[in-house]
């Protein structure tokens, strides 16, 4: 129970007068009116996350639909309804408002008239507003089918909506449609003949399966093959005239004559990349006196090739800078870097600067590689052991790029592993590979029939 000072307190102001006690009204009655939905009843739209201009206006529309509905009963019945757009845009956002499905919820608007203290209530569709970039969306507008048929129409909207599969599809059908420019507009022509002369025309210069099998279709690892011509011998069937140029050997001239006034004097023979391949056959050229001079100028070319090797292998990706090659890589004359550059690297990232070993120019280099060391043999043939130190890598690298030139790969004998003093163990690291025609080379594996 309250005490008497608190409820003096209620019922008098602060100056101790009582306070005056409002008067009670009768509480007046709201009428409200359910106005049914009209041609154009007030719409109420959701934005979210968009601050709109505050002179910004919206255009209304509506559009029936066909809708399929339940009754109470379960009975499907096919009905129209009216769907309404907002729309509105500045000059560079465009503002849609759209009606996204149904919520479950309906949606009302109460208008008040205390004149006749009544509410008008209408039904409100909700729309929601949503903004986007006008160029965005004049990208993202399809193009129209050119034609009207209905395969046109499903390849356009294929293009425009398809996922990967289907647009690569696409693209493959479009880019093997033949057409009347394709055939021409001969009337006597058949589409037969046509297509075959078109056929004909476009692989002329592409490698036959017996070219394949035979070795001439491998253009991207060998220099031109000879294998086919009259009177082709050894030393013939690789031309070297086609694979170095006569003024890039010319330049290795200076160390030829440096090589050759040690040995008349009797020294030794000094070469950079000692005491493996091209210096043990140095003075073995030079005391057989057959064809020494462009024996010994091929001999001085693979050690360039060797060095050559060496300096990209060693370098990060296999990626050197072109004026760093001649400042870094010793070499008898600037062609001779030039012809290297050339014909086993690439540029890399469109930077002619920058070049590149890939691994297909690597695979050329040990093919090219080989074919001169064994024109610098006088029998056609050679014990890749030495080649392999030199370029420190794996035995059977070098014996694929052998086969790949169509030489045979043969193991070393054990009357040659007892004259040469080593062990059996140690013997099986050295192959000799021999150049002897007819050519064998590895079959392709896509013309190989696969067997069940």
């Amino acid at each position: 129970m309250a005490s008497p000072e608190r409820e003096r307190k209620r019922k008098r102001d602060v100056n101790g007068q009582p306070r005056a006690v409002p008067s009670s009204t009768s509480s007046q009655s709201i009428k409200l009116n359910a106005i049914k939905a009209g041609t154009h009843p007030p719409i109420l739209a959701s934005m979210h996350g968009i601050e709109l201009p505050a002179d910004l206006k919206f255009d209304a529309y509506t559009k029936k639909a066909k809708v399929s509905k339940h009754t109470a009963a379960g009975t499907l019945f096919a009905g129209r309804e009216t769907e309404y757009y907002l729309h509105a845009q500045t000059a560079r956002i465009e503002y849609d408002g759209r009606m996204e499905g149904e919520d479950g919820l309906s949606y009302y608007v109460g208008v008040y008239d205390p004149k006749t203290a009544s509410v008008d209530v209408y039904p409100a569709p909700l729309v929601h507003v949503r903004r986007q970039v006008r160029r965005l969306k004049e990208k993202e507008i399809p193009e129209k089918a050119s034609t009207g048929t209905l395969l046109d129409s499903r390849q356009a909207l294929s293009a425009a909506f398809g996922n990967r599969t289907s647009k690569k599809a696409l693209i493959d059908e479009q880019l093997n449609a033949i057409t009347t420019s394709t055939l021409g507009t001969t009337a006597s022509a058949s589409v037969v003949s046509a297509i075959s002369s078109a056929v004909d025309s476009a692989t002329a210069l592409l490698p036959t399966s017996e070219s394949l099998r035979s070795g001439q279709g491998n253009s991207k690892y060998l220099p031109p093959v000879h294998a086919d011509e009259e009177g082709v011998t050894v030393d013939t069937v690789y031309n070297l005239d086609e694979m170095v140029e006569k003024r890039v050997l010319d330049g290795c001239l200076t160390g030829v004559r440096a090589w050759e006034k040690a040995v008349r004097e009797g020294g030794e023979v000094e070469s950079t990349i000692s005491p493996h391949y091209v210096a043990s056959r140095i003075r073995a050229v030079i005391d057989s006196e057959v064809n020494v001079s462009n024996r010994l100028k091929v001999l001085r070319y693979i050690e360039h090739m060797i060095n050559f090797h060496r300096a990209f292998i060693q370098a990060f990706s296999n990626t050197l800078y072109r004026p760093k090659i001649y400042d870094n890589i010793p070499a008898d004359d600037k062609a001779i870097l030039g012809h290297l550059i050339d014909n086993f690297t690439d540029s890399k990232n469109q930077n002619k600067n920058d070049r590149q070993m890939s691994k297909m120019k690597l695979t050329k280099l040990y093919c090219w590689l080989l074919i001169l060391c064994l024109k610098v043999e006088e029998d056609g043939k050679m014990d890749i052991w030495d080649l392999v130190q030199d370029l420190q890598i794996d035995r059977k690298e070098v014996e694929m790029a052998a086969r790949e030139i169509g030489a045979r790969v043969e193991p070393l004998k054990d009357s040659f592993i007892k004259m040469m003093g080593i062990t059996k163990e140690e013997g099986r690291d050295h192959r000799i590979v021999a150049l002897r025609l007819p050519l064998s080379f590895p079959k392709n594996k896509m013309l190989q029939v696969k067997r069940r």
